[in-house]
């Protein structure tokens, strides 16, 4: 608006000092003309055109400024119109959004329902750890733990998306893991998956016809307390150990819990092995090797991350979180965390 106006006053500056300059130079040069003479005089009276050429110049002007300030306030008018319509909108958007976070808080509070309580954890995880990051307020991933006489069950969760959908998904793990082993009284973790996947199919009405995607990757442990003897199975997701100070992967089965997929499944196979003191495991979802980060913003991968757990697993469990937990933010630094992170470790003692 100030560039207009600016232009506008070069514009007849220029056009006036233009005017002045001729009629400086004509013989009958009249310093000083009225009001009267510029629009009501005639040429005879000054043997010029002057007063004509003076007048026209003037209606110039006047319909020039007249036509700026309206158009000027026409602007002003539909800025403040559209400003006003914005922050109408505005106000609209954050209520909405305020609504749905608001909505998703309260998700939160009851997902983490499902997470087990601190008596479980200070049961069955009394010498383990479980790091637990999810990406958005709600997660796709989490962690199962219960203790069924000597035995402790161990198991990691990762649902199809993350966010509220991952969300929704955990919800019918949550309910199929826990009928599985607690009112099916199911021990073997090959059984415990083959009945969480024929649940699954059952709730999202998975078919031929209807082919819902939507699956989880699942890692289960049951661990005898006394012998130390530890069973194994996993659908897409491996069993990580370190035993007389070597790295160990107990192998999952390529398929997933829930979802249509082509040809026959082969169920998972049950790894039974032999603990002793100081042995550990790790069961964790892909989010951990999947972050991006680092000098070169490239993923953390798998080698990393059992480096790193092989590393420090002598240290306290403790010890371990908080290194993973510091190890992963180091890395991602200012990026965004791409996934849910979880990771459930234990050593034997």
């Amino acid at each position: 608006m100030k560039k207009m106006y600016l232009i506008s006053f070069l514009v007849l500056s220029f056009s006036l000092f233009s005017q002045l300059d001729s009629l400086k130079k004509h013989p009958h040069f009249k310093k000083h003309l009225t009001w009267s003479d510029t629009f009501f005089g005639s040429e005879d009276m000054y043997q010029v055109c002057y007063p004509k050429d003076h007048r026209s110049m003037f209606y110039f002007i006047i319909i020039f400024s007249i036509t700026t300030v309206v158009f000027g306030l026409l602007i002003i008018y539909i800025k403040h119109h559209s400003n006003k319509r914005l922050k109408e909108k505005n106000e609209i958007i954050a209520e909405q959004n305020k609504d749905l976070i608001d909505s998703i808080n309260y998700s939160q509070r009851i997902q983490q329902a499902i997470l087990p309580d601190k008596k479980t954890e200070e049961i069955v995880l009394q010498n383990g750890f479980a790091l637990y990051k999810p990406k958005h307020i709600v997660s796709g991933d989490f962690y199962w733990l219960h203790k069924c006489d000597d035995m402790l069950f161990f198991a990691v969760i990762d649902c199809t998306g993350h966010g509220v959908p991952g969300a929704l998904l955990t919800m019918l793990a949550y309910n199929a893991i826990n009928k599985a082993v607690i009112e099916k009284e199911i021990m073997d973790p090959t059984a415990i998956l083959d009945s969480m996947n024929t649940d699954i199919k059952q709730a999202l009405k998975q078919n031929k016809d209807n082919p819902i995607q939507d699956s989880m990757e699942v890692g289960i442990v049951s661990l005898n307390a006394k012998t130390n003897e530890l069973k194994f199975a996993g659908a897409n997701m491996s069993l990580t150990y370190v035993q007389n100070n070597e790295l160990k992967i107990a192998n999952a089965g390529k398929c997933s819990v829930g979802s249509v997929q082509e040809g026959d499944i082969v169920l998972p196979t049950t790894h039974t092995l032999k603990f002793n003191k100081e042995d550990s495991f790790y069961l964790y979802s892909d989010g951990y090797a999947d972050q991006f980060g680092g000098p070169k913003g490239k993923k953390y991968k798998y080698k990393q991350l059992e480096e790193l757990l092989l590393l420090n697993h002598t240290k306290s469990s403790q010890e371990q979180k908080e290194i993973l937990n510091s190890s992963i933010e180091n890395w991602k630094g200012n990026l965004e965390q791409v996934d849910d992170i979880t990771i459930v470790g234990y050593t034997i003692v």
